[in-house]
């Protein structure tokens, strides 16, 4: 972000009404830190004895990934920093801080009930008015969530989760919302705040675990690939499968250190498997488009390169084409960074995203990996064969390998045998295992066709 935040530098400087300059706006991610701020600011409020009605009220600008995806991460920075000056300009906000990459927590304060739903009313039009970006006019909606808070202390911790629950709430309901606190979200929506917390703790605490898939070669019957996909042992709830918490780990931005976690073990465990003198398996890993949009995301993998001493050729990654299709440039530049150093690319789930044809031919990519939606139904789909068969023939003519996802009954397999597919996975071959299942049960890796 460029220097237009203020940073406080030490938890006494943060509590002193003195320091505070309210045209400035904080930028903090830790709770203990907010509570500090807050409780400091109702402090300054009560020494004043100023009118007693005051709320809590955490906004979070919808979609913002998609701003950062379509314009660049500069012009998403530009917008917070507008953001930032038209709350700050609310003659009511006591406390601006910027508590997220796309969130605020707001201290309102007002000396009656109604001046202070009269401010909510005015944070809620700031976003009625479009921002305007390199001359641009965008329209940006926001989520906004409340509760009311008094001047004890003792009082912070519950309103900033009543407050947080409020905005999830606002956000889960379609969003472009605002909503008050109500004790019914406790019921409706706390296991979803408890499970995204306790998933921020497991990619720390050695809950998470890598599954393996392997991907045959028709040609040969021989194994070539091996694709990672993780798995949460909870400590209560036993294995959880990716869809049950990949979705909350996109929504709150989680997926970016669980994918680097993912990849570092990846790594890891392929650098065992060399040591031990097992064949040398590419290993597949899942980029998010979150992660992929990263800043510096390239360098993050080189980084992880060097750590676990993996040569890079051992790796492919598996994109998908919703990953690609923004801001064109820069995606050719990390992929051909990424391929500069020996790291293969596939596109994942190939034939129901966005991609142009004229923008894929010049993508440095390897592998197409047909949808299993369409590969589920070509034995009883024309539809779906006809357009298996002309992703088949798409790759082919681009010199790509084609992997066929999903293949789960011979039926399928003997279909994909009569055309010129390189290569299969599916549960017909092997579904997802454990480390020590993949070691220990030769079967999984001698499969004949």
């Amino acid at each position: 972000m460029k220097p237009v935040w203020h940073f406080l530098r030490s938890a006494a400087s943060k509590a002193s009404g003195a320091l505070w300059n309210r045209k400035k706006v904080i930028r903090s991610r830790h709770r203990q830190e907010l509570q500090t701020l807050i409780i400091a600011s109702m402090r300054s409020l009560h020494q004043k004895k100023s009118a007693s009605y005051s709320t809590l009220l955490f906004l979070d600008i919808d979609r913002f990934r998609q701003v950062n995806f379509s314009l660049g991460y500069e012009s998403g920075d530009l917008l917070m920093q507008e953001a930032a000056a038209r709350l700050t300009a609310c003659e009511h906000c006591k406390l601006v801080v910027q508590s997220g990459d796309d969130e605020f927590l707001l201290l309102l304060h007002a000396g009656s009930k109604a001046q202070l739903a009269d401010c909510i009313n005015q944070v809620q039009h700031i976003f009625m008015k479009p921002f305007y970006i390199n001359d641009q006019a965008y329209y940006i909606n926001a989520s906004i969530g409340f509760s009311t808070i008094d001047l004890q202390p003792d009082t912070t911790r519950q309103a900033l989760i009543q407050a947080d629950l409020a905005l999830y709430a606002a956000k889960h309901t379609g969003k472009n919302k605002t909503l008050a606190y109500d004790s019914a979200f406790e019921q409706r929506y706390s296991g979803h705040m408890q499970m995204e917390t306790e998933l921020r703790q497991a990619i720390n605490a050695d809950q998470l675990m890598l599954y393996y898939q392997p991907r045959l070669e028709l040609s040969t019957g021989n194994i070539i690939c091996l694709e990672a996909l993780v798995r949460w042992n909870h400590p209560i709830h036993g294995i959880i499968t990716p869809n049950n918490f990949i979705p909350l780990a996109e929504e709150s931005g989680l997926i970016v250190p669980l994918g680097e976690w993912v990849l570092r073990q990846a790594c890891l465990q392929k650098m065992k498997w060399l040591e031990a003198g097992i064949v040398a398996y590419q290993v597949a890993v899942n980029i998010s488009p979150r992660q992929f949009q990263e800043e510096a995301f390239a360098e993050k993998v080189i980084h992880i390169i060097e750590q676990t001493g993996i040569d890079p050729s051992f790796l492919e990654f598996e994109i998908t084409e919703s990953s690609i299709m923004h801001d064109m440039d820069k995606t050719v530049s990390i992929l051909e960074k990424l391929c500069g150093i020996g790291i293969s690319i596939s596109i994942d789930d190939f034939g129901i995203g966005y991609s142009s044809l004229s923008h894929l031919r010049h993508f440095p990519i390897h592998c197409l990996k047909i949808d299993r939606s369409f590969v589920k139904n070509i034995h009883s789909n024309q539809n779906d064969l006809a357009i298996t068969h002309a992703i088949i023939q798409l790759g082919h003519s681009l010199n790509l390998q084609v992997v066929a996802e999903g293949v789960e009954e011979m039926s399928q397999l003997e279909i994909l045998k009569g055309t010129t597919c390189t290569t299969i996975q599916g549960y017909l071959l092997s579904p997802p295992v454990s480390v020590y299942d993949l070691e220990n049960n030769g079967n999984l890796l001698n499969f004949h066709i």
